[in-house]
């Protein structure tokens, strides 16, 4: 049996006025640096179309096909594409499949708070596949690669 490679990594909590909070974090998308937010109530993680990060990925439409009964099931314009590579901390994935959309709303509302454009937002489709512990008490993110 293979035992599974737990990897820490790093988060970080944005404050928003009001007394929200986001959790992100750190990450390298196709040799770029992004930020991605962690939504444990996202259905599905879904990637900012208009991110510099995918310039290079080819987008298809998704016509209805898995955008499931939460956010995703909301947005009209959804595409899906390949990201070539991932990396959050020493976490790796390549050539994975992704649902992307335009997410300029939540980037303009970051930017009205000096917070930093984001390229993603991790939902629980990627927090369930790696098995994913977050640690509020000591800022971090594990995850469990094979």
């Amino acid at each position: 049996m293979e035992k599974k490679k737990v990897i820490k990594i790093k988060t970080i909590l944005f404050e928003l006025d009001g007394g929200g909070k986001h959790i992100a974090v750190k990450s390298t998308i196709n040799g770029k640096k992004s930020v991605l937010l962690i939504d444990t109530g996202a259905s599905n993680s879904i990637f900012d179309i208009d991110n510099k990060a995918f310039a290079e990925v080819s987008f298809s439409a998704v016509n209805g096909e898995g955008s499931g009964s939460g956010f995703n099931s909301e947005i009209p314009e959804l595409s899906k594409g390949v990201i070539n590579s991932l990396n959050i901390g020493r976490f790796k994935i390549e050539n994975e499949n992704v649902i992307f959309t335009s997410m300029d709303h939540i980037n303009k509302l970051y930017k009205s708070l000096r917070l930093p454009r984001i390229a993603g937002i991790l939902g629980s489709d990627f927090l369930i596949k790696y098995a994913a512990i977050i640690d509020f008490g000591q800022s971090i993110l594990l995850l469990n690669k094979n």
